[in-house]
């Protein structure tokens, strides 16, 4: 049997990654719902043991699950458009939409990693051509790699422009010195973004860590 080339395995890896992580949600949201449930069942018992029913709870309850069927059905539109990019070779795609939910994918990744994610993205479309699902992995892994540059409680910016014919993933934070290990991470991202036809740029100012893609618009 061949074996697995790395970057593959990578993707692997990054796909059970993010499906585990929208599995997670998906039971919090449930679980959430269920005791909204228990709760709509106690009044409704109480009600009829005698007791006045109180509207406007039963209103703040169905409001409640309402709130929780809609980050339910969010999450599970964010990935299907996620999943679904792994079917495409080469696609025209909106690289704000793609990063949008990429984000929010990976907010889950960020709270375990003691940090949060922040986004500045622009309003209007930024389409390129590419491997939907690859672009995917490199700015997730970009994220990743900042992540494990910072200390508890910071945050990562990712923001996104276009600059000509280039569509600029931007990814900052406050980091202290970085390791040779983590300098080898950025060389291994690198390698991979030069396969997709990206670049991969570092840099450090006054403390902020910066990780950028640039990949054409085509």
């Amino acid at each position: 049997m061949s074996e697995v080339p790395p970057h593959r395995e990578g993707e692997l890896a990054f796909f059970g990654r993010m499906g585990a992580h929208v599995s997670h949600e998906m039971r919090n949201v449930l679980s959430i719902i269920g005791e909204y449930a228990g709760l709509l069942a106690d009044l409704l018992e109480a009600a009829e043991a005698g007791r006045p029913l109180d509207s406007e709870r039963l209103k703040q309850l169905s409001r409640n699950i309402a709130g929780q069927v809609a980050k339910g059905t969010e999450t599970m539109q964010r990935f299907s458009r996620f999943a679904h990019a792994a079917d495409q070779q080469t696609a025209s795609l909106d690289l704000t939409a793609l990063v949008e939910d990429l984000v929010a994918l990976a907010q889950r990744h960020a709270t375990r990693a003691g940090c949060t994610l922040k986004t500045q993205l622009p309003n209007e479309a930024i389409a390129v051509t590419g491997n939907p699902f690859r672009l995917q992995h490199l700015v997730f892994s970009a994220i990743e790699l900042l992540l494990a540059a910072l200390e508890n409680g910071e945050s990562v910016t990712v923001r996104l422009h276009a600059e000509g014919s280039t569509a600029v993933v931007t990814m900052l934070g406050k980091a202290p010195i970085t390791t040779d290990e983590w300098s080898a991470r950025v060389s291994q991202l690198s390698a991979a973004a030069n396969e997709s036809k990206a670049v991969l740029d570092t840099s450090c100012t006054e403390g902020i860590l910066s990780l950028t893609l640039a990949i054409p618009i085509q």
